[in-house]
């Protein structure tokens, strides 16, 4: 059977529907909340939100009505590559949901034929639905998914367009999140600022054995595909990388002062895209953790940029503790930030014979003389602090 109107998207049950939505931000049991209400306020079977990566192929998190857990899960791990209505809502434009048996090229008939359908569907009784990408940003597509069984029928047009008039609403309830998330990331990192525990570095003497390493760089190599950490060593994977590395371990920790060098960056592969800068340099005692300034051999400090982190530096704080310009302090961040003199020009729409002109009155100023010994000095800094952009997950707001 079909339907004609749904009477659970009218009245009182949508204004319960829209307070839910607006809870859910701050709300770690909302979005459940609001999937159950839709659930039966469509007269439906089940419903489940997804965040996917941004080309919508890889699940990161999800919420799930009346979906038995296993059967989820087996969902999450291979069936929704697997719906042959997916690769075609990718081509169709966000913001709205789009209604399986009207709005796709997959016929019914055709639809229980698929693997999807025989293998996962077809044991739960769900045999249409309605779905779409209501939110996009750089890092997540968000796809909201409400199917309804054989005996309950397909999402006619004015069911779908009832529907639609809520997408809006769930659109702004995931920014807000995004929002708040992101407030009480930065929030969180500007009280570790001055905590240089806090940061992703390491301690290694000349052979490169491992004295000291923070938390943060710990975690992060342990995720690293290309850099491990074993019997108190760290290790590159690429053996060229690895040599460079061990070179300027012994470069700035020489014995004798007057040979010692300032250190250098290797950039070692994350993916295709993305490589973890890693910054080598002298361990001067004004940089050193508590504990490890008289340490009775030279020690060099290796600081990991992470690139799927944001380094945010205040240049108010930079012109004070520097005195420099507001042109040199930007081009001291962007040297932090990782950019080239070039980018920088780019970025703030200047040649890049002016932004080298301005780069080395910020050398002069703060008696540094390379972009490494730059961004060191800049990262060390109380100027500079660093925040991850936290996952959007639906089930637990951070």
């Amino acid at each position: 059977m079909t339907h004609s109107a749904l009477d659970g998207l009218l009245g009182p049950e949508r204004g319960h529907l829209l307070d839910t939505l607006y809870e859910a931000p701050q709300a770690p049991d909302a979005w459940p909340r609001f999937l159950a209400q839709a659930v039966s306020a469509t007269q439906s079977r089940s419903a489940r939100m997804l965040v996917l990566d941004r080309r919508a192929q890889t699940v990161l998190s999800s919420i799930k009505h009346n979906i038995d857990e296993s059967d989820h899960q087996a969902y999450v791990d291979h069936y929704v590559n697997a719906c042959p209505w997916r690769p075609e809502l990718n081509d169709k434009p966000p913001g709205q949901l789009y209604s399986t048996f009207l709005d796709f090229s997959c016929r019914q008939n055709a639809f229980y034929r698929t693997e999807f359908y025989n293998d996962w569907a077809r044991i739960q009784d769900i045999h249409h639905g309605v779905c779409g990408t209501v939110w996009q940003d750089e890092d997540h597509t968000v796809q909201l998914l409400i199917q309804r069984t054989k005996n309950q029928g397909h999402y006619n047009r004015e069911e779908t367009d009832q529907i639609n008039d809520l997408v809006m609403h769930v659109r702004r309830a995931v920014r807000l999140q995004t929002q708040f998330s992101a407030l009480k990331h930065q929030s969180e990192a500007l009280q570790q600022a001055l905590d240089i525990q806090a940061q992703p570095f390491a301690l290694l003497d000349a052979k490169g054995t491992l004295v000291h390493i923070s938390q943060e760089a710990e975690l992060l190599i342990a995720a690293h595909p290309r850099m491990a950490l074993g019997n108190r060593k760290l290790t590159f994977q690429d053996s060229r990388q690895h040599s460079a590395l061990l070179r300027q371990l012994a470069q700035v920790t020489h014995p004798n002062p007057a040979f010692r060098g300032s250190g250098g960056v290797i950039a070692v592969a994350l993916n295709n895209h993305l490589s973890t800068r890693c910054l080598v340099s002298p361990m001067h005692p004004g940089a050193a953790p508590n504990g490890f300034n008289t340490h009775p051999t030279p020690l060099a400090i290796v600081y990991f940029q992470d690139p799927l982190g944001d380094i945010e530096v205040d240049l108010d704080s930079l012109m004070q503790l520097f005195e420099l310009s507001e042109a040199e302090a930007r081009v001291a961040a962007g040297i932090a930030q990782g950019l080239s003199p070039q980018q920088i020009a780019d970025n703030h729409f200047l040649s890049v014979h002016t932004v080298r002109t301005q780069l080395k009155n910020t050398f002069q100023k703060t008696g540094t003389m390379r972009q490494t010994e730059l961004a060191k000095l800049v990262l060390t800094s109380p100027a500079a602090w660093r925040w991850r952009r936290p996952p959007l997950n639906l089930s637990c707001p951070a």
